[in-house]
């Protein structure tokens, strides 16, 4: 693959291991320079927790080895408090699950935030609700009751449109961080998945004019600064079937054929040192 300049920022999602430090570790050995993990099972609101001795070992081995740190929120996170009961609307019982979720959002900013290269954060699937209007307002509720660490970032990630899901598109994603409150603003990102994008077909990004056409509009729509990672992900399902299923790079109906939206992808995420991660085979790294 012919490329502008050496990509830098490139890694995979790993399983974590018996604290960050052997993690970090890890992803060193396979040659990565952003990675991401789960602090605990993603099917479940239990966290793992960190020691102040993990941190402080982790920090220095970043030190002589710069890396991008990333965590994933369980996905049964619901910033808009469930399917079918806003949080914030007056039932106190999904409030206080909504407070739960906070509170493990919180714990998991606390703890990335030691890690400050150029890049960390913790990223979310920000919600679901049948009343999309409403869910994405109640979603800014919940992330305006955050109480954000210093040096953390929460990404929010777009979905394939599966269910109810929400941030289907650039301009839902739009209306959170436009209700946000100023003062907030600071700690907000984006994570962009391919697979996503591409299940939803709003862009059938296996095109390199709509992948041209994608990055332009998050421009306008959203602003490139907002962009502080891409989830590289083929598609195993197919455009604007409304799956997430990820596949390997080459492998899924993306990339299987063409190429040169890739090519255009990568040198696009050097331009504008955007990190990038994997989550398929941490050993799909090497083909780039």
């Amino acid at each position: 693959m012919l490329l502008s300049s050496p990509i830098a920022e490139i890694g995979a999602h790993i399983q974590i291991k018996q604290d960050i430090y052997s993690t970090i570790q890890s992803a060193i050995e396979m040659g990565m320079y952003s990675f991401q993990f789960f602090m605990g099972s993603p099917k479940s609101f239990t966290r793992k927790q960190i020691t102040d001795n993990d941190i402080k070992k982790s920090q220095q081995l970043i030190s002589r080895f710069p890396m991008n740190i990333f965590s994933h929120a369980p996905y049964l996170f619901n910033l808009a408090g469930s399917k079918d009961c806003l949080a914030w609307n007056g039932d106190q019982t999904q409030d206080s699950k909504t407070m739960n979720v906070i509170k493990n959002v919180e714990y998991e900013l606390s703890v990335i935030s030691n890690f400050n290269n150029k890049y960390n954060g913790v990223i979310v699937h920000p919600g679901n609700n049948i009343d999309r209007e409403k869910g994405l307002l109640a979603i800014a509720k919940s992330i305006n009751k955050i109480n954000f660490s210093e040096n953390s970032h929460l990404l929010l990630e777009n979905t394939a449109g599966q269910g109810t899901s929400l941030c289907t598109t650039f301009l839902e994603i739009k209306t959170i961080i436009d209700n946000i409150d100023p003062e907030k603003l600071k700690y907000i990102g984006v994570c962009v998945d391919t697979a996503h994008i591409f299940g939803f077909g709003e862009y059938d990004i296996s095109k390199l004019s709509e992948m041209i056409r994608m990055f332009d509009e998050f421009e306008k729509v959203i602003g490139i600064d907002y962009l502080k990672l891409i989830h590289l992900n083929d598609s195993a399902a197919k455009l604007k079937t409304r799956k997430d299923r990820h596949q390997l790079i080459g492998d899924g109906y993306i990339w299987s054929e063409n190429k040169d939206s890739l090519e255009y992808l990568l040198n696009f995420c050097k331009k504008h040192d955007i990190p990038i991660v994997l989550e398929t085979e941490p050993h799909d790294v090497y083909k780039f």
